[in-house]
């Protein structure tokens, strides 16, 4: 009798220690680490020509967070963030999935540098099963992934 109360005492308490965690929506998150708002290779320059804009911001549906990625005034990606995790004191975690353009539904897990006011993606492995971002170097192209910094709220 006392090791079952025992049991359901502890099962109790790793519930009761896990619901926090599972409450934690990802425009939350977001903000918890430091990255709503716009970032840029150069925010003093438009979206275009090899410096997209990124706008991470929080959404009334779905995980509560999203991005935009505007390449070009006329071309832009939206997906929407399901988790975020810090890894390390410099290192969060993400999972994205798209949920506009070709790739529609394609999952990405990332592992990025932070800084208080840049990051800077160093792994992306797709749901495809593509490794597109490795220790830092953009795998097709093999340069290396620039630093995004922070330009502001939206």
């Amino acid at each position: 009798m006392r090791a079952s109360s025992l049991f359901a005492l502890s099962l109790a308490a790793g519930i009761a220690a896990a619901i926090p965690a599972l409450g934690q929506v990802a425009g939350n998150m977001l903000a918890d680490v430091g990255m709503l708002g716009r970032w840029a290779g150069d925010c003093a320059k438009p979206p275009g020509s090899g410096n997209a804009h990124t706008i991470f911001e929080r959404t009334l549906t779905g995980t509560g967070g999203q991005y935009r990625v505007e390449f070009s005034s006329s071309q832009a990606t939206v997906r929407s963030v399901d988790r975020v995790r810090v890894v390390s004191d410099d290192t969060i975690a993400m999972r994205f999935t798209t949920m506009t353009g070709d790739t529609i539904g394609l999952a990405f897990d990332i592992t990025m540098l932070k800084e208080p006011k840049r990051y800077k993606v160093i792994g992306s492995v797709g749901s495809d099963g593509k490794t597109y971002i490795k220790d830092g170097i953009i795998v097709s192209s093999g340069q290396s992934n620039p630093w995004q910094n922070y330009c502001g709220e939206k």
